[in-house]
């Protein structure tokens, strides 16, 4: 019995023993499994010395854009040149108001329009280097008398022709405006003391004798024609090859036709609205700032008038039946100003119904 039992027990014990295929593989791995440890250690270190396909994660740093370098001002003595022309217009005191929002092409009375495209046509013909566009002229037209308005601009059939005239304040030297003695003898203007701003571009009258050219029958053209008056201003803003597709040109002959900075801003500043542009395309960020007037024994304060989004005041253009009051100046110097193109000053047009604006 015990010899049985002890056979029974042998044969069981060798049931329990792993089979040679199990036991290799068993000890495969046990030296397998240290070496692909030591593989997937190995494997990263060598792809960093020969470069991994992966990109490394950035690190965030706390660097931050670079701001952008500001718009340098346009060259000072370009204006100071410019200074030195006559003033086509008298310096204003107040300058309006604008809702630039509220502006468009379908608000410049017709034969306003007509005159700015036709003059703008004309000039690009007799000087093509200056490259004048309509929307400058009916920047100023704006800015001086609203496109004529106090002259009837407003009527549906409007000649073109300011009536009643569009006068200016008397630049007397009092009340803050200008001393200027009368150059006309009172023939443009009426007064034979004084000079007056006349028409919707609002010529002094002795720049008006310059520009203003004359009819086919050699008779002094009527600065209150806004055809005549708009190419007097066009003929004036070229003068000087003048090119107005560049900012310096553009900004420098605006501030000849009247002395301020804040006339320019204002000026561009409807022009670019006319033309569909941003303002900063025709250089308005670039230009300097008027210097605040000094009056004796007060306090300086700053010029208004710089083009706003808020809703027209009631210092609208040409709302007081003239342009808007001067302020105190100089009287316009004595040297002579830039004579017109050689090519002369073109024939005044009939009024046209104005057909593309691109013209």
């Amino acid at each position: 019995m015990l010899a049985c039992a002890l056979r029974i027990v042998r044969a069981l014990q060798r049931l329990r023993r792993p089979r040679p295929a199990k036991r290799w593989a068993v000890v495969a791995a046990a030296i397998l499994t240290p070496s692909v440890a030591v593989a997937a250690l190995v494997v990263p270190i060598a792809s960093a010395h020969r470069g991994s396909t992966a990109p490394p994660k950035a690190t965030p740093t706390a660097s931050a854009e670079p701001t952008p370098a500001a718009e340098p001002t346009i060259d000072p003595a370009a204006f100071a040149a410019a200074a030195r022309r006559p003033a086509a217009s008298a310096p204003l005191q107040r300058l309006p108001q604008v809702d630039l929002a509220g502006l468009n092409v379908a608000g410049i009375p017709r034969a306003a329009l007509a005159a700015y495209v036709t003059a703008a046509r004309a000039l690009r013909r007799s000087d093509p280097a200056c490259h004048l566009q309509w929307w400058v002229l009916a920047g100023i037209g704006y800015v001086e008398s609203g496109h004529a308005h106090s002259g009837g601009s407003a009527a549906a059939r409007w000649n073109g022709i300011a009536k009643p005239p569009i006068l200016g304040p008397v630049l007397d030297g009092t009340h803050g405006f200008a001393a200027i003695k009368d150059t006309d003898h009172g023939l443009l203007d009426r007064d034979r003391k004084w000079d007056r701003a006349v028409g919707p571009m609002q010529f002094l009258p002795s720049t008006w004798r310059t520009w203003g050219g004359t009819d086919a029958h050699g008779r002094p053209r009527d600065p209150q024609d806004i055809r005549a008056a708009a190419l007097a201003a066009g003929a004036y803003l070229c003068a000087g090859s003048t090119d107005l597709s560049q900012q310096q040109g553009l900004a420098t002959a605006v501030y000849s036709y009247n002395h301020s900075f804040d006339y320019v801003r204002l000026v561009l500043s409807v022009a670019a609205r006319y033309a569909g542009l941003d303002p900063n395309a025709l250089g308005v960020s670039r230009l300097p700032r008027d210097q605040p007037a000094k009056k004796p024994g007060a306090k300086a304060k700053p010029t208004s008038g710089t083009a706003t989004a808020s809703p027209a005041s009631s210092t609208q253009p040409g709302s007081s039946g003239g342009g808007a009051s001067p302020a105190p100046s100089t009287p316009p110097s004595t040297a002579p100003s830039p004579s017109p193109t050689t090519s002369g000053v073109p024939s005044l047009p009939p009024v046209p119904t104005p057909t593309s604006l691109g013209g």
